[in-house]
């Protein structure tokens, strides 16, 4: 259920001596009842457009899980730079598209169904990836009892929904770590799902060919 004044509707809980428990983020606030509803409240107006999606990760992850064990890719830096290349070239980017989310389809931690959910409208980024980057985190609840404030409980956090993002992470960048491998010395850096290298028509060639032999879709980024 949303609500949009959780100002107000606190003040009611407290007044009535109601028992609950409270957790607030920088996109949404959530209230569990002492049955267990859960009551939301969206600070983000494009944040809200995108709530479904978290329900539609956790369904397919939780299947997944269910029937298969996690592998995580191994670990692999977020920025990686070439120390050796020649900075004077002309350097260009190829960046993967949706690359987290894309990555997740393809080793089936999402179903097809909530990829293209995700892909419907464009201010949906930010939900996608956060999706993905809350998973197995710690969650800390401001607990009431009797509409007064008594303690803050911590739900602990999941290893293996931890594995999951890992493994997300860890996979874009291995596609990063091959190309950089590929391309030697024309390799310059790449950072998070982007790679950077020698403006080359064959190198260009190459960087795409590896991508979409993935399944992938990339687009060309300009130094920044």
């Amino acid at each position: 259920m949303i609500i949009t004044n959780y100002t107000a509707f606190l003040e009611t809980y407290t007044k009535l001596k109601k028992s609950f428990k409270i957790r607030e983020s920088s996109n949404y606030v959530e209230i569990v009842h002492q049955s267990g509803k859960k009551l939301y409240h969206n600070k983000n107006n494009k944040f809200a457009k995108g709530l479904y999606l978290f329900r539609m990760v956790k369904k397919d992850i939780q299947n997944y899980i269910s029937e298969n064990e996690v592998n995580v890719y191994q670990q692999l830096p977020t920025n990686f730079y070439n120390s050796d290349y020649n900075r004077e070239n002309e350097t260009i980017g190829i960046d993967i598209n949706n690359a987290y989310w894309s990555v997740a389809l393809l080793k089936g931690y999402i179903t097809e169904k909530t990829y293209l959910k995700g892909l419907e409208k464009e201010d949906l980024k930010s939900i996608r990836l956060s999706t993905l980057s809350t998973l197995g985190k710690k969650r800390i609840y401001k607990v009431y009892v009797n509409g007064e404030y008594s303690h803050n409980e911590e739900k602990n956090e999941s290893l293996i929904l931890q594995n999951v993002y890992n493994d997300i992470r860890y996979s874009t960048y291995g596609v990063m770590y091959e190309l950089s491998e590929i391309l030697q010395n024309d390799f310059y850096c790449w950072k998070t799902d982007c790679v950077f290298f020698k403006n080359t028509k064959k190198n260009i060639k190459i960087v795409k060919e590896h991508i979409i032999s993935y399944g992938l879709d990339c687009k060309i980024e300009k130094m920044g």
